[in-house]
């Protein structure tokens, strides 16, 4: 899909990763336009959960939540600020899901460090999908992000 806010066709996709930080599912791509929810819901990850299996999602993801409790999962989400302030309960959870978010946003970034990812031209758009999955092996080539004694907290 076409984005005026950047300029240019935009791509997304859901990418999972496990506890130690390596890309182990990666949706197929879908316009700029899609939904977090729907990208999630279509493309079949909600079928590979297990009961007992924690899910880290952000703030795009509530709608999620009824298909992983009916699939005995957990979803985790920052909470939401009702009133004006977080409670001092609400803000240690952010804390602490935060702690765990900054591992996700780094394995993203390792996929980005792909320079061909930066501007794709038009004609390789057919590709996308087939250039975004090596660009998720070569993220998953470099060492763990997260030690064994770390991805086990």
């Amino acid at each position: 899909m076409y984005s005026n806010y950047k300029s240019r066709f935009t791509v997304k996709y859901l990418i999972v990763i496990t506890p130690d930080g390596f890309v182990c599912k990666l949706s197929k791509g879908y316009g700029g336009r899609a939904t977090d929810s729907f990208i999630t819901n279509d493309c079949g990850l909600l079928s590979c959960i297990e009961p007992g299996d924690t899910v880290l999602a952000d703030k795009g993801f509530p709608q999620i939540k009824s298909e992983l409790l009916k699939r005995n999962a957990l979803l985790v989400i920052p909470p939401f600020a009702f009133d004006p302030q977080f409670t001092n309960s609400e803000i240690d959870e952010t804390y602490k899901i935060a702690s765990v978010r900054i591992h996700v946003e780094r394995a993203i970034q390792r996929i980005k460090l792909c320079n061909i990812l930066k501007f794709i031209p038009i004609t390789l758009l057919p590709h996308i999908d087939a250039i975004m999955h090596m660009c998720c092996v070569i993220a998953n080539s470099k060492p763990p992000l997260i030690k064994n004694s770390e991805a086990s907290n």
